[in-house]
């Protein structure tokens, strides 16, 4: 027998009304990632009535309507629908990088101007922001004495701006951090850990909408930043919306700036705006100060030449080497038949965390890369991908690998090579999740939910800290919490 929430929620779903308040909500925030989720958008929407004295759903959409996305009803609403999971320096190798390669080049680039910015788009909660702080402060305190630094924090969900200007937060957003992070960067209150007044002083919040805020903004000074952090935050979005916002992301950056993604959000636009830049467990993508016509991309070597050198230099462009995680877990009864660089020293890590990053799995190379049209690095590497099919056709690595490259390039078939690699090893959880995401973002939502579940239901009995195998220091639980975002409120 049916509860009386559920049947509630049943009925919020069934009413006439709801298709138009869920594409309304949708169009003002961009969140795509209810659009076949219908239970889960209900469940909100019942969070959230009666709303006064409406108790329907074409009131509370009329009510809306009349107010617009600015009014207070839209924006607890969104505060309903937005997912605020996140922690301290999460992706610890992400920061690796950054501390790395890209500050140490914005320090030489800004040094007659003395000027650093950096903004954290969907900051949520704002852990990333101020572990941006922390990295800074004790890592670049000698070199940023007399400077201007501007860390911006920006999220459309108001509730989590009023906790990250609080800075004070509960054990779990903390998980991770050494004893000996927690006493120098924190004050223990009660049970709430707040971060110091020190590292503080840098970092503001301000509520911003990435679907339709203007960006660059300078009145709100959002734009020529030096780094943009946009973690995570993509993958909720529909493509046109993505597509629109990397565009945007691009202009927001000064010239010769980094933006880093999450794992899941490299696609083929990155590289027609961005160099990619690879270092051990993460990839950086930097402005080019001119961008060259099509096809006439840089070469790897050009790549790291861009870059300048730092502390620990980006290796050349790898063979097969795409961004995104890679691994295997446990058994599954639907699998469908259908390159990671060479071992390299990491670079050591740089966070008040110490897990080491996962050194990638070594894959051969062919003994002369191929670049017949002339388009650069691209190229080079689908060519080596491909030869490594050709002489590995029973690795179920370099069939994902070819996947990951596909996918990212925009060519050749990528769901294919995914199929493939569960064929050969259908214990491969990654591939079953980026299987996924190419179902879901060519609108293929029924297969997509099962590959999500497939990659969940391998993972069950797997440690919380276990790392995700071939994935650039990904953890179980982490993944695990990157799929349940996706099957929240699944439909059938």
């Amino acid at each position: 027998m049916m509860s009386s929430s559920a049947a509630t929620i049943e009925a919020i779903r069934r009413d006439p009304h709801f298709p138009r308040l869920k594409a309304m909500v949708i169009d003002a925030t961009g969140l795509a990632y209810y659009a076949d989720k219908d239970a889960a958008f209900a469940e909100r929407i019942n969070r959230r009535l009666p709303f006064g004295h409406i108790a329907t759903v074409a009131g509370y959409l009329a009510a809306l309507e009349a107010e617009g996305p600015g009014g207070a009803e839209y924006q607890g609403l969104i505060n309903e629908l937005a997912v605020g999971e996140t922690f301290f320096f999460r992706y610890i190798e992400q920061f690796d990088a950054l501390r790395a390669v890209a500050i140490p080049e914005c320090l030489r680039r800004n040094q007659s101007s003395r000027l650093l910015r950096i903004w954290s788009a969907g900051c949520s909660i704002g852990p990333e922001a101020y572990s941006i702080e922390i990295l800074l402060k004790q890592h670049f305190a000698a070199q940023l004495e007399g400077w201007q630094v501007h860390i911006l924090g920006t999220d459309i969900n108001g509730a989590y701006l009023e906790q990250a200007r609080r800075g004070a937060y509960g054990d779990w957003a903390v998980r991770g951090l050494s004893p000996e992070t927690l006493e120098a960067c924190f004050d223990r209150h009660d049970k709430l850990w707040s971060v110091k007044p020190k590292y503080r002083q840098w970092t503001s919040f301000m509520p911003f909408n990435l679907v339709d805020g203007a960006i660059p903004s300078y009145p709100h000074g959002i734009g020529h930043f030096d780094i943009i952090l946009c973690r995570n935050v993509m993958i909720y979005f529909d493509e046109a919306t993505r597509h629109r916002l990397l565009g945007d992301l691009h202009k927001g950056l000064a010239e010769g700036g980094w933006l880093v993604v999450g794992h899941a959000e490299a696609g083929p636009q990155m590289n027609e705006l961005f160099i990619p830049v690879s270092v051990p467990g993460a990839t950086l993508y930097r402005k080019q100060a001119e961008l060259p016509a099509a096809g006439a991309r840089g070469t790897a070597a050009r790549t790291a030449a861009v870059a300048g050198p730092a502390p620990a230099p980006p290796p050349a462009a790898a063979p097969c080497r795409a961004p995104g995680p890679a691994a295997r877990p446990a058994d599954r009864p639907d699998a469908e038949p259908g390159g990671q660089s060479p071992s390299e020293t990491a670079v050591q890590p740089a966070g008040p965390r110490t897990r080491k990053a996962v050194p990638p799995a070594a894959a051969p190379a062919p003994t002369t890369p191929v670049d017949p049209a002339g388009t650069g690095e691209h190229s080079t590497v689908l060519e080596t991908c491909l030869a490594r099919v050709e002489a590995n056709r029973l690795d179920p690595s370099a069939h994902y690998q070819l996947g990951l490259v596909e996918e990212e390039l925009g060519v050749g078939d990528p769901v294919a090579a995914f199929k493939r690699a569960l064929y050969l090893d259908p214990r491969f959880v990654l591939a079953d999740y980026h299987l996924a995401l190419a179902y879901w973002r060519r609108g293929r939502l029924t297969p997509a939910q099962r590959h999500f579940r497939n990659a969940r239901e391998a993972l069950e009995s797997r440690r919380d800290d276990e790392a995700v195998a071939e994935g650039g220091g990904l953890t179980v639980q982490e993944l695990r919490g990157m799929l349940d975002l996706w099957l929240t409120g699944e439909e059938g």
